[in-house]
């Protein structure tokens, strides 16, 4: 509520100050038409009537306390207010057509009261008809403002724009203070607002427009060149602090008044209303520039940018609706797994098979499973659990009053191996069909993260500021780099974007991204170059620059007498700046143990582009592994680091320890799990880490760990290096590991990374 009370009271201060001025708005000092067109305007833009005709009242009287401007207002306020009043309670709206006849009627008081006091009917008739147009002139440019319609100025409603301050200028250079017109003080501030548009064109427009007004009071255009000068001086200042553009104006009008004599007349007094004028642009809002920059800035593509965010919309519900139906599939997946049967239950069951197929034509069946039932099922029950265990039953294993008793023991005996080895053949077959549906729900539940991630990514409307992408524009002119086109907006809380369109010979200048973040507010990093479809142009995108930069060194051997190594690693750009380093060692080495690692690398690498989570990385990958017969195993060490948080995720499986070493310590990072490919289930065991700068991640395989007496010894070894290039840091860990085994005893591998402040 004091908001809005604050907004109404200045609202109607701003009506009044533009009724006081037009009723000095008399052109050639006879036609006096603005005062009671604006009035009009705002009765028909549904302002409050009453403020509004009291306002325009007491104006008049200020400027002219004689009858025959009590008559005119009185005339006028009575006629609004009457028809107005009965269209409301016959709830029938006003044509613009009657609208005008009331408008002509509220004025019969003024030209009634001209006709009797024998005045000039001629001039009063103009005042009445200009009344009307003018009304017109408001009524399209304070209609779209004051009911929050309008959005940007368009092409009628610049024209009438210009009209009304055409009008206002020719009321405040009727207005002066010591001698000097308050137009010098009103002036400086319209131009300086308008030249923040970044279009010379539209501030000499405006310039000249205020100048004529001028030449309607008293027949001189002496005005509208200096003002001219006005508008492209400050719009070449543009791009720098306020302040500079206002004390630029200010100084130039001194220069023309007592340095030139530009004016006929010029004092203290003169140059002082220019410097206020300018002193109130410099303590303009920031937002209500922008604002007015969005009215009339000669941008054409806010509606394209709008198109933008609806578009992102579209698609941020269908990619939720994609991840509802990857999610509906893994829980009808899920759903198909049917698990394994315990061991007491597969036991019965065989024990069943076997009763059903050596007993059921038995002729001391009566005798064994009726009399003797316990004992015979206990008996059954052994004979079929030991073979489950060991592999296969004996004869042997059947005890002696079994066979003094049963005439059946080898068949019995070997129809229990069968169905043990068939029952083993059936379930490998079922726990891989389930590990293959669990493989595929997995794979369905990323695919859901991933599409609720983008969908997320996606969802806040992008932000763009036209002030800062033509203030970038200017300044990148200032340093001699044409720039056709910019597109600023804040593409999530973290990162800023920006697209520009440059010429080729300007592509790799470092201005661009110093420029760039320097409006933006942030530090800035070219984060992709394109070539533009017209010639000689190129399209530049740049991001909010990442906190922290890598610099990667790695060293590798191959095992002696091996032709290749066992050993794979990775060091690859993931999305949002993130880096992935992995190294995998293959059990053993040569060319098995390589395709191998390079398979589980390939898969590692494919999957994190994609945009899959570790954890159900790590698992599907060995799952995968899992289901190859070939009884390959790999150790997988896995380091993801974000640049722009500074974290870092270690996720070993099988892998050795890793160290981080800062400045003057060291730490260890330990995953104890079994490595890729020897469970299924097995998890990746994941440790987060914070980085600082000048930190050193150094990963390896166990082919440098087992060449050092211990771990501790690794660790002080590597703690005491000294060097900072991580290249050499990585082949002195290598030459040190081959040095104290006599030479490479194993595949050795070694991937070393620098983490260094970017700004």
């Amino acid at each position: 509520m004091p908001n809005l009370f604050v907004r109404e009271f200045f609202k109607y201060l701003f009506f009044f100050f533009c009724f006081f001025v037009f009723c000095h708005a008399g052109i050639y000092g006879l036609v006096f038409p603005f005062a009671a067109g604006f009035a009009m305007a705002l009765v028909w833009c549904n302002q409050k009537i009453l403020w509004v005709l009291a306002l325009y009242a007491l104006s008049g009287l200020i400027y002219d306390f004689s009858l025959g401007t009590i008559v005119a207002v009185s005339v006028f306020a009575v006629v609004m207010i009457a028809v107005c009043g009965a269209h409301k309670k016959l709830k029938k709206p006003i044509t613009f057509g009657t609208f005008l006849v009331y408008g002509f009627l509220a004025q019969g008081g003024f030209l009634t009261y001209q006709i009797l006091q024998g005045g000039d009917v001629l001039f009063a008739a103009f005042s009445v008809v200009g009344a009307l147009v003018f009304f017109g002139i408001c009524k399209t440019i304070f209609g779209a403002i004051l009911q929050g319609e309008i959005f940007k100025i368009k092409g009628a409603e610049k024209m009438c724009a210009l009209t009304f301050l055409c009008a206002l200028s020719l009321g405040l250079y009727g207005i002066t203070i010591f001698g000097v017109p308050i137009l010098m003080a009103f002036a400086p501030f319209v131009i300086l607002l308008f030249s923040t548009t970044k279009n010379v064109a539209n501030s000499a427009l405006v310039a000249s427009v205020m100048g004529l007004g001028t030449a309607l009071l008293d027949g001189t255009s002496a005005l509208i060149a200096p003002f001219v000068v006005w508008a492209i001086v400050a719009s070449a200042a543009q791009g720098a602090p306020k302040p500079f553009p206002a004390l630029t104006l200010v100084a130039f009008d001194a220069l023309m008044g007592f340095c030139i004599g530009f004016y006929a007349v010029y004092s203290i007094a003169w140059l002082a209303l220019v410097a206020v004028g300018a002193l109130a642009f410099c303590f303009l809002p920031q937002n209500a520039i922008q604002k007015f920059g969005e009215w009339f800035s000669p941008s054409d593509d806010l509606g394209m940018r709008s198109v933008v965010n609806r578009s992102r919309e579209n698609i941020c519900k269908r990619l939720h609706n994609l991840s509802d139906a990857f999610s509906e599939m893994d829980w009808v997946f899920r759903q198909l797994i049917k698990g394994g049967m315990t061991k007491a239950q597969v036991s019965a069951f065989l024990v069943s098979e076997v009763k059903e197929k050596v007993c059921a034509d038995c002729p001391e069946r009566n005798i064994c499973h009726r009399r003797c039932l316990e004992e015979t099922s206990s008996i059954l029950q052994t004979l079929v659990g030991g073979a489950l265990e060991r592999g296969k039953a004996t004869l042997l294993d059947a005890p002696p009053y079994l066979t003094a008793r049963c005439t059946r023991v080898p068949t019995l005996v070997g129809t229990i191996n069968q169905l043990c080895q068939q029952w083993k053949s059936y379930a490998t077959a079922m726990n891989n069909i389930d590990a293959s549906r669990v493989l595929i729900a997995d794979e369905l539940r990323g695919m859901a993260n991933i599409l609720k991630n983008l969908a997320n990514e996606i969802k806040t409307n992008i932000s763009f500021d036209a002030t800062k992408e033509n203030q970038i524009i200017n300044e990148l002119g200032f340093h001699n780099i044409v720039c056709a086109d910019v597109v600023l907006y804040q593409q999530n809380l973290e990162t800023v974007s920006a697209t520009l369109v440059v010429r080729k010979s300007d592509t790799a200048r470092a201005k661009i991204p110093e420029v760039v973040g320097r409006v933006a507010g942030t530090k800035m990093a070219v984060a992709e170059v394109a070539s533009s479809p017209r010639a000689g142009w190129d399209i530049l995108t740049l991001k909010t620059a990442p906190k922290y930069n890598l610099a990667f060194g790695t060293a590798c051997v191959a095992k002696d007498g091996s032709k290749v190594s066992g050993d794979a690693y990775s060091i690859i750009k993931l999305a949002h700046d993130k880096y992935l380093l992995a190294l995998c060692d293959g059990m053993g080495s040569g060319e098995k143990a390589e395709r191998a690692s390079s398979l589980a690398i390939s898969l590692v690498e494919n999957f994190y582009k994609a945009g899959f989570d570790s954890e159900i990385i790590l698992s599907s990958v060995n799952k995968l592994l899992a289901l190859n017969n070939d009884d390959v195993f790999n150790a997988l060490d896995i380091c993801v680091l974000d640049t722009h948080s500074g974290t870092c995720d270690f996720i070993k499986m099988g892998a050795p320890e890793s160290f981080i070493k800062h400045n003057e310590t060291i730490e260890k990072v330990v995953g104890g799990t079994l490595p890729l490919g020897i469970m299924q289930d097995a998890q990746p065991a994941i440790i987060k880490q914070i980085m600082q700068n000048g930190d050193f991640v150094f990963m390896f395989t166990d082919g440098i760990t087992d060449s050092f007496e211990s771990t501790e010894v690794l660790q002080d070894f590597i703690n005491n290096m000294v060097a900072v290039n991580p290249q050499t840091l990585a082949e002195n860990l290598l030459s040190k590991s081959v040095e104290l085994c006599g030479g490479a005893r194993d595949d050795m591998t070694v991937i070393v990374a620098k983490v260094f402040r970017a700004h």
